[in-house]
C-alpha cells in the first residue's frame, strides 16, 4: 500500500512543500500531504517523490494524529540523521489507507466526532478567491504550504477553497442580526459514540472561528436523543465555555466523556433557520 524512500539527511534540502494529510473519511491528521515539489530541488533530481503523494511515517514514527507543527518537527529531527526512511503513500492507495486507518475507531466506537476536512487537491496555477468556507477545519498553519529546506524558495500558490456546501446551510444564518436561543442538551455516550461530526467556521489570525454541528450520524447519542441539529453552533461542553478553543480540543472534550457518561453541551440554535413545528 505504501513505498520506502530512504534518503541521506546530509544530502541538503529536499525542496518539497508540505501540508497536513487530512483523512477524508474522519478529519483525523494522517501525514504529510506532498503539494508541490521545485524544480531543480534535491527531490526532483532524485526522483524521490511525486506530487499529491502522502508521508505517513518517518523512521518507523507514525504520523497519525499528530498536529502539523509536530509532523514537521518529526520530519526535522530524523534529517539531522545519516539515513531516513519514509513511509510514502501513492495517490491511488489512499482511500484503501483511509479506511484502514479508521477501522479501528469505528470498531470501539470512539469516532463519534470527526474533524471532517479533505484532503488538498494538487497545486493550482493561481489562487482562488477567499470564501467562507465550511467544508472543513482550517488554521493559519493549514492554509499555508510549508517548505522542508533551508533555503527560500518561491511560494507555492494557494490552492482555492471549495464553496461552501449546500448541506450546512443552516450556519449561515449566524453572524446576521436574527436572535439565537439557547439550548442544553445532554447526550449519554453508548457504545456507538456521542454520534455527531463538528465543522470550524471563519478560523483567522486572531484564533479559532465558532465550532457548528456538522452532520448527525445515523448511530449514536445525538440520534436517539433526537435534539442536536445540523447548524447548531456549540457554546459549552460540560459547562466549559470552548468560544476560542479549536476543533481539536473541543473533540478532545468530547472524547474524554467515558461511556455511561453524559456529556452535557449548550448550543446556540439561530431561529428561522429551521422549518417550525407544525
Amino acid at each position: 500500500m505504501t513505498r520506502t524512500v530512504e534518503i541521506s539527511g546530509e544530502g541538503g534540502p529536499l525542496g518539497i512543500h508540505v501540508v497536513p494529510f487530512f483523512s477524508s473519511l474522519s478529519g483525523r491528521i494522517l501525514g504529510l500531504f506532498i503539494r508541490g515539489i521545485e524544480e531543480n530541488s534535491r527531490s526532483k533530481q532524485e526522483g524521490l517523490f511525486h506530487e499529491n503523494e502522502c508521508i505517513v511515517k518517518i523512521n518507523n514514527v507514525d504520523l497519525t494524529d499528530k498536529t502539523f507543527a509536530q509532523a514537521q518537527d518529526v520530519f526535522r529531527q530524523a534529517m539531522k540523521s545519516p539515513s531516513v526512511l519514509l513511509c510514502v503513500l501513492p495517490p491511488q492507495n489512499r482511500d484503501q489507507y483511509e479506511k484502514s486507518v479508521i477501522a479501528p475507531l469505528n470498531i470501539f466506537g470512539s469516532s463519534d466526532v470527526a474533524l471532517k476536512a479533505k484532503v488538498p487537491p494538487s497545486v493550482q496555477g493561481k489562487p482562488g478567491p477567499k470564501t467562507g468556507s465550511l467544508t472543513g477545519a482550517s488554521s493559519p498553519e493549514e492554509d499555508a504550504p510549508t517548505s522542508l529546506q533551508q533555503s527560500k524558495s518561491p511560494r507555492v500558490p494557494r490552492v482555492p477553497r471549495k464553496p461552501p456546501s449546500p448541506s450546512l446551510s443552516p450556519l449561515m444564518g449566524f453572524g446576521s442580526k436574527k436572535s439565537a436561543k439557547k439550548i442544553k442538551i445532554d447526550l449519554k455516550k453508548g457504545p456507538e459514540g456521542l454520534g455527531f461530526t463538528v465543522v470550524t467556521r471563519d478560523s483567522s489570525i486572531h484564533g479559532p472561528g465558532p465550532i457548528f454541528v456538522k452532520n448527525i450520524l445515523p448511530k449514536g447519542a445525538a440520534i436517539k436523543d433526537g435534539r442536536l441539529q445540523s447548524g447548531d453552533r456549540i457554546l459549552e461542553v460540560n459547562g466549559r465555555d470552548v468560544t476560542g478553543r479549536t476543533q481539536e480540543e473541543l473533540v478532545a472534550m468530547l472524547r474524554s466523556t467515558k461511556q455511561g457518561e453524559i456529556a452535557s453541551l449548550v448550543i446556540a440554535r439561530q431561529e428561522g433557520t429551521f422549518l417550525p413545528r407544525e
